[in-house]
């Protein structure tokens, strides 16, 4: 399962809804303080700065607790267990001792201070502040998931039309006319020379082929199945380029193949590769699929061909894009001039 995580809850969207909120749950409060004291109300004045001391006091613990709740998001953002604890006993101490102290100071002018000198007096503020701070956790929490729902809406729906431009994109890349002449042209000079091997290149074309077409409904795949896909394809290229193009693919735990990545997510770095280098005898393109710790890398050295292909980019770009929405996280990108790689982490189901 994936662990929750609280920095993306609680964002500047979320932020200014929750601003938002404290700003109307203010004016509320001080309407209907002020509407209920005059019912019973013998001094106007005093009922008038009673109105406005529980509007101002709402005003300020609302936005202490969007002070708290920042602070707890950067410090135990990725612990939802810290988090709660340090939330609510920060909000509930400081809410608390606030309610009192404006208490405090409200009675020293129309002697309601004297209540401070009672146990019971200051129980029953106390209890009535603890109330009122939990009815603000309450709201600001029901807007803070009322937002995350509407982004985790909004995110499956861009999620189900990237996945869709995915699928036509992999169909593209992978059954474009280029990609199916060069591999039949391969096959007949193959069968002439060496009918054995052209034997195996049609079996290996014929199980990637398949293979991209079972799961062209997947969004996501075991690394396991991606790396059968990458042998099938590389072992493919092998065979057509020869000592010109080395490839190997290194797990370091076995149990890594169960995690899960987005599906195709690797094949089109390969195929970028060998698209955009040059490959020859002399400097071979070299690529190697790495997976370490919760981590799986593609990485090649460079070579650039003297003319440009197009649709360098798109794979990548949809790549990025693809693993954002579904692991709320970005691909590492690097280039040095002499290799480069993408990498990004394994995900759990």
């Amino acid at each position: 399962m994936y662990s929750i995580n609280m920095h993306k809850i609680v964002n500047r969207e979320s932020l200014k809804d929750v601003y938002k909120m404290n700003y109307l749950l203010s004016v509320v409060v001080s309407i209907f303080s002020l509407l209920f004291l005059l019912i019973g109300g013998k001094y106007k004045f005093s009922i008038l700065l009673m109105a406005v001391k529980s509007g101002c006091y709402f005003l300020t613990v609302s936005f202490l607790h969007v002070l708290i709740l920042r602070y707890c998001t950067y410090q135990f953002g990725n612990n939802i267990q810290k988090f709660k604890f340090w939330r609510y006993l920060l909000g509930f101490s400081l809410g608390i001792a606030l309610y009192l102290l404006f208490w405090f100071i409200y009675g020293l002018f129309f002697d309601e201070g004297t209540r401070f000198n009672e146990l019971s007096g200051i129980l029953l503020y106390t209890l009535i502040g603890a109330m009122i701070n939990t009815i603000i956790f309450v709201l600001q929490d029901f807007v803070l998931v009322r937002n995350a729902k509407t982004r985790t809406d909004q995110e499956n729906y861009l999620l189900q039309i990237r996945n869709a431009e995915a699928q036509n994109l992999v169909l593209k890349q992978q059954i474009q006319p280029h990609f199916l002449f060069n591999a039949l042209n391969t096959l007949k000079v193959l069968y002439k020379k060496d009918p054995d091997i052209g034997e195996q290149y049609l079996i290996r074309l014929s199980d990637f082929l398949r293979f991209t077409i079972s799961q062209n409904n997947t969004a996501m795949a075991t690394l396991e199945d991606e790396l059968l896909v990458c042998r099938n394809y590389m072992e493919m290229q092998q065979i057509r380029f020869g000592t010109s193009l080395h490839w190997e693919i290194i797990v370091d735990h076995e149990d890594a193949l169960q995690k899960l990545i987005p599906s195709f997510s690797l094949q089109p770095l390969l195929e970028n590769a060998i698209k955009h280098n040059a490959l020859t005898p002399l400097i071979p393109l070299d690529i190697k699929i790495i997976q370490y710790q919760d981590v799986i890398k593609v990485s090649n050295n460079i070579n650039e061909k003297s003319y440009h292909e197009s649709g360098l980019k798109s794979g990548l770009i949809n790549l990025a894009e693809r693993y954002r929405l579904m692991a709320g996280d970005d691909i590492e990108i690097r280039n040095d001039g002499k290799v480069f790689s993408v990498s990004f982490k394994l995900l759990s189901e």
